[in-house]
């Protein structure tokens, strides 16, 4: 057997969590459902696409359900949440006008 250099540099570090332990996401399952909640409530107002596209430079934080294996997710631009959805259900809420705002489209 033959040893190979490893470029300490560029490898990936070990992750210090254990195997089936809750990832650290710094919102609680019940933050992440409310914050889903009000961008479900936000987005009536708004004209949604019919078909959803994740959007641009967006940040999606995904939760599982605790009593169901599904997920919800919340996307995010420079911090503010413009979608909400269950991708399983293909269930989608967008606040246009939050995207257009923080993602400088016009």
């Amino acid at each position: 057997m033959h040893t190979r250099n490893v470029n300490v540099k560029t490898a990936a570090p070990e992750s210090s969590r254990k195997m089936g332990e809750k990832p650290v996401t710094g919102l609680t399952y019940e933050q992440a459902a409310d914050l889903f909640s009000w961008v479900v409530n936000a987005a009536k107002g708004e004209l949604q696409p019919a078909i959803f596209n994740v959007p641009a430079e967006s940040v999606e934080l995904s939760f599982m359900y605790d009593d169901a294996p599904d997920y919800f997710s919340v996307w995010f631009i420079k911090g503010y949440p413009v979608a909400a959805g269950v991708p399983s259900e293909h269930y989608f809420r967008v606040i246009t006008s939050f995207i257009t705002l923080f993602s400088g489209v016009n």
